[in-house]
């Protein structure tokens, strides 16, 4: 058997690898590995590790957007908080506080909060991405590698024809020379 017929089998398959492996390397390994000082997560946790979630939820606009949305909310869970709810767990302290008092104790809590805010935002961003890559690796993993996989079959064979038309013309060109 000619061995420059090899060739284009060898490199379509070497294509199609490739492909594969580009898809699989998201996920692989499927828990972190380490040696020493040399630590190896698996691709998707990294990206996600890298997401500037913080940075986004932060920004002035969206601390002074959102805070300012919710207000409207805030004010009426306090007010409801100052009339009923304090007056039930403490009625004692219920009979000393009027209209003009919740009104400042309100405004004092709300001042507080909109100082608030800003960190707690930031907290929530650091959550939802220790929450992500947590997910990823029990839940989300198992989801996306076959769906993954599925929607980059077209690619794997196209890395297959593609490997074996470039085989083929390493074939051509090694048997002229």
């Amino acid at each position: 058997m000619n061995p420059l017929l090899l060739i284009p089998i060898l490199t379509a398959l070497l294509g199609w690898f490739l492909a594969w492996f580009f898809v699989k390397s998201l996920f692989l390994p499927y828990s972190t590995i380490q040696i020493g000082s040399f630590k190896w997560e698996p691709g998707l946790k990294q990206l996600i590790a890298k997401l500037p979630i913080e940075q986004l939820l932060e920004s002035d606009e969206a601390k002074n957007g959102t805070f300012d949305a919710i207000l409207p909310f805030i004010d009426d869970k306090l007010d409801d908080f100052f009339k009923h709810k304090l007056g039930e767990k403490l009625p004692m302290i219920s009979m000393f506080i009027g209209e003009k008092t919740i009104g400042q104790l309100k405004e004092i809590f709300i001042a507080e909060l909109r100082q608030l805010f800003p960190d707690l935002i930031g907290k929530f961003g650091q959550n939802i991405k220790d929450n992500l890559i947590e997910n990823m690796e029990q839940k989300w993993r198992p989801l996306l590698e076959p769906s993954l996989l599925k929607a980059t079959k077209p690619l794997r064979n196209a890395s297959l024809l593609i490997g074996f038309a470039w085989g083929v013309l390493i074939a051509l060109i090694l048997n002229w020379f």
